[in-house]
């Protein structure tokens, strides 16, 4: 039953857009070749609108399942269930790639297709159709938002344990995602914030107002990226550290879990520290290898 369930809901939604498509052909007999044409112009508009219709319609079926929490991937759990359904009528919209790349392109379709499959909010942003979303009733992006392509917009993430962890994703106004970045669940971007090319905003992260992060960095789960402060290039953030407002991190820096850093004086002092220590480890290491190049070099 649970693996017939996908045949019959893709069923439904192909053959009923089908049907509902060519009915003007079949039923009404043109009386005129230009008549004929013009069914036949009616024939794709009807069939994205009904295919739209019909697969957001029955992803309304397993809505109450798009919620917040940890639920196990089992056929039959009753939230996984619904996460099922709704997730195979969406897909059917996103991977058919011609379909959606022209209902993004007209605003009004587009309004459309994110209300029919339970997105409540402004549709007056840029998305792709290779942008990775879904999970639409637990998404949030603000007006004049840009989603890059290839952008992973993740509200949800399978877990090795078995279960599936669901949260919602922020992205407030004028917030810039960035080509092939990952948002984790429960991740909030700020007015104006960005994020890199191929950044990684790992699970319930902040990122306020006007911050920036530069390409290649990792933010770990739960941190907090204070407002204005920029994160210079391949540089990690650790779990649940916090940074103040207004910092410049360096490039390829490297910040510890749980640290709390809040004044640029702070940054500067810790970063040297760790530039020194690293040059005495460094150091260290070629003194060893030096010093068996030398034995070797005397046997």
């Amino acid at each position: 039953m649970y693996n017939s369930l996908p045949i019959f809901l893709n069923l439904v939604i192909w053959s009923g857009s089908f049907l509902i498509a060519l009915t003007p052909v079949l039923v009404f007999q043109p009386n005129s070749l230009l008549q004929s044409y013009f069914y036949f112009a009616v024939v794709p508009v009807l069939f994205i609108l009904s295919f739209i219709g019909l697969a957001g319609g029955l992803s309304r079926l397993g809505r109450r399942g798009i919620i917040r929490g940890t639920f196990p991937r089992q056929p039959f759990h009753p939230i996984y269930l619904l996460r099922r359904i709704y997730g195979v009528c969406w897909t059917q919209v996103y991977y058919f790639k011609p379909l959606y790349s022209v209902a993004l392109s007209i605003p009004l379709l587009k309004k459309l297709l994110f209300r029919v499959f339970g997105y409540k909010y402004s549709t007056n942003f840029v998305v792709y159709p290779d942008t990775w979303i879904r999970d639409l009733p637990v998404l949030k992006i603000g007006e004049g938002a840009y989603l890059s392509n290839r952008a992973t917009i993740g509200t949800n993430i399978c877990l090795s344990d078995g279960n599936i962890l669901v949260d919602s994703v922020e992205v407030e106004e004028k917030g810039l995602i960035g080509h092939l970045a990952v948002l984790a669940p429960g991740a909030k971007i700020g007015k104006k914030a960005e994020v890199g090319v191929s950044a990684t905003i790992a699970i319930r992260t902040t990122l306020k107002e006007n911050s920036k992060i530069h390409p290649c960095c990792m933010i770990n789960h739960g941190a907090v990226v204070g407002e204005g402060t920029k994160i210079g290039t391949m540089s990690y953030v650790g779990v649940k550290t916090i940074l103040g407002p207004h910092l410049n991190i360096p490039a390829g820096a490297n910040i510890p879990a749980g640290m709390v850093l809040m004044k640029q004086e702070e940054v500067n002092q810790y970063y040297s520290s760790e530039t020194q220590s690293i040059k005495e480890h460094i150091a260290a290491i070629s003194e060893k290898f030096r010093g068996v190049a030398d034995y070797e070099f005397k046997a």
